[in-house]
């Protein structure tokens, strides 16, 4: 008898504050937000959505760094 493994399915987290703020812009729930970013929607709004997190994200990594690099100082 052969036994083959299964693959563990990857998580992936999102920022809460970031999807917070996505849902009171655009009024969808958590669910259509993520499968937006991770590109299972298609069409104007889940582009916009993709992209506001993306951008949102690189926003909150530049401030943490800023903040990380003043701290050091």
């Amino acid at each position: 008898m052969c036994f083959m493994s299964k693959a563990s399915k990857k998580y992936t987290k999102y920022d809460q504050d970031i999807m917070e703020t996505l849902r009171k812009r655009y009024g969808f729930k958590n669910d259509y937000i993520q499968k937006s970013i991770r590109g299972e929607r298609v069409g104007d709004v889940a582009i916009r959505i993709k992209e506001d997190y993306d951008r949102l994200i690189k926003a909150k990594r530049i401030v943490i760094e800023r903040t990380k690099k003043s701290l050091d100082k």
